[in-house]
């Protein structure tokens, strides 16, 4: 790629306090937050986080802790655009990156970050023993090395096959530097109990399976991310979230249980502006997806055009959540190199559809996390829409865990709505869902699809020089994807965080944040 240096931009911060309603709300938030030394704000986890380790994050919760507790070498913001973190600056060009490491960096327990310590953490990342799920979007799935130069403070990450994505890739939860300490003890890594383990601005202080978890800023930390515009406040001293809360969210938040939680659609009218903020998040992206796979109905290119004929995207998206913004790609609108022409897509034609489904045998599998909907309304949809074409439905919806497993098998299912986490912002990880080798070859697509043509361009992408480049494959990789009907692209998958007047959070890039919490006023 050509060199193409980025430097950081200005500092960030933001809000945090509770509204007291009617007479009785016990507001314990007018007394845990105060502007000037950022006292505590009070959030939700959907449920425990399965590791500490950036590594190998694979949960939402997961990624969220990650973002407190271990900082990144660049960091996204808005308009994708790049700014640093532990680097104050980076060199990308056809071999890999090189990034400018700042001066004055500690660990939780106080000790020195030097650009050796970065090196070591970024090569047990990259390395496949470590098995992170992470890795191929970061690094682009080839062989990488990462050295060092403590001198010169520098780290440079070489990657075997070039990436076009490798500098976005760096900004990913999953790449947080783990320091010395926590490479040292993997199991307390993982279990959060090795304070010097932690690069970020909070370490673990309590946690509670089941019942919640503590941050608290580090006094010696001040290498916050230089966003381009600044945030406002102060960080909070002390984050506790409740596991579970988020079941109850706006309840809690309207009687000051909480200062700050992800709101359900449903909720977000009973949230006056006047006593709360409410940001605007992508979680990930959501599409239709077929198995491919010889022997089963879509393999067939003629019957998933019959099915996206059966299907009305706009009704789908609607029983998934009607506040959600359509995409035409496997990403959202704001993400670089995305579909934008919508005469891609294949418009519904119910008497077309019913001439090759009739009579077809098709499982659809869905899960029923809230995600997509209520009780699994997407695939339920999906079913229904299928079944009046004529085909004979057999619907599974499960709970995640046994919907993935499903998924990740070439047998069992035929149809189903994808979700992606898309925490890092990029392209490439919807698109490697849809296009690229199938999960039995080592690759990420879903599908197991058979499309050369979108492949090649695929690969072009990744390997490109320039962004000109890397867009023109991305984008032929798409419109090949999407005239074979291996996916529907339906909606973002979107998040409100709704937080108490004083209270304030900040999704650089359109992504979560926790670390932006700030306390004004």
């Amino acid at each position: 790629m050509k060199d193409s240096t980025r430097r950081r931009g200005p500092l960030a911060a933001a809000v945090g306090v509770c509204l007291l309603l009617g007479a009785l709300a016990g507001c314990a938030g007018e007394t845990s937050t105060d502007s000037e030394s950022g006292g505590t704000i009070r959030g939700a986890l959907i449920t425990d986080p399965t590791t500490f380790d950036p590594a190998l994050v694979k949960a939402m919760d997961d990624y969220r802790a990650a973002r407190l507790g271990f900082d990144t070498v660049l960091r996204r913001d808005d308009g994708s655009t790049l700014v640093g973190d532990l680097a104050e600056s980076y060199t990308q060009n056809d071999s890999g990156v090189t990034l400018q490491i700042r001066d004055g960096l500690t660990c939780g327990d106080g000790s020195e970050l030097t650009p050796s310590d970065i090196a070591a953490s970024l090569q047990r990342l990259a390395d496949p023993d470590t098995a992170s799920k992470a890795a191929q979007l970061i690094f682009g799935g080839s062989a990488v090395t990462v050295t060092a130069d403590d001198d010169a403070r520098t780290v440079t990450v070489t990657t075997a096959k070039p990436y076009s994505e490798l500098a976005v890739g760096l900004t990913h939860p999953a790449a947080g530097i783990v320091c010395p300490a926590g490479l040292e003890d993997l199991d307390g890594l993982a279990a959060g109990t090795v304070k010097g383990a932690f690069s970020g601005p909070y370490v673990l202080s309590s946690s509670t399976t089941g019942v919640g978890y503590e941050f608290d800023l580090r006094s010696d930390y001040s290498s916050w991310p230089e966003y381009a515009e600044p945030l406002e406040g102060t960080p909070a001293q002390t984050l506790k979230f409740t596991v579970g809360a988020t079941d109850s969210a706006a309840n809690q938040l309207l009687t000051g249980s909480l200062d700050e939680s992800a709101v359900a659609y449903q909720d977000l009218s009973r949230f006056p502006e006047d006593s709360f903020t409410k940001t605007e998040a992508v979680i990930g992206d959501m599409f239709v997806i077929f198995n491919e796979t010889a022997g089963r109905p879509f393999a067939d290119a003629a019957a998933r055009k019959a099915a996206a004929q059966a299907i009305d995207r706009s009704a789908l998206i609607d029983a998934i959540n009607p506040g959600a913004t359509p995409d035409l790609g496997p990403g959202d609108p704001g993400l670089e190199c995305v579909n934008t022409d919508a005469s891609l897509l294949t418009e519904p034609d119910a008497d077309a559809a019913a001439k090759v489904l009739s009579g077809l045998k098709i499982q659809v599998v869905g899960s029923t996390a809230p995600a997509f909907g209520t009780n699994g309304a997407a695939t339920t949809y999906i079913a229904e829409e299928l079944r009046a074409a004529g085909a004979t439905v057999k619907l599974t919806n499960s709970d995640n865990a046994t919907w993935i497993g499903t998924l990740i098998t070439d047998d069992g299912w035929d149809i189903s709505v994808l979700a992606t986490i898309n925490t890092g912002g990029t392209l490439v990880t919807g698109l490697s869902d849809v296009v690229g080798a199938g999960l039995e070859d080592g690759g990420r697509n879903f599908t197991r699809s058979d499309n050369p043509t979108a492949t090649a361009a695929f690969e072009r992408g990744i390997a490109a020089t320039t962004t000109s480049e890397k867009c023109a494959g991305f984008q032929e990789a798409q419109a090949a994807a999407l005239e074979a009907v291996d996916f529907i692209p339906l909606a973002t998958n979107p998040q409100t965080i709704v937080t108490t007047k004083g209270v304030t959070v900040r999704a650089p890039g359109g992504r979560e944040d926790l670390s932006t919490l700030r306390t004004v006023g």
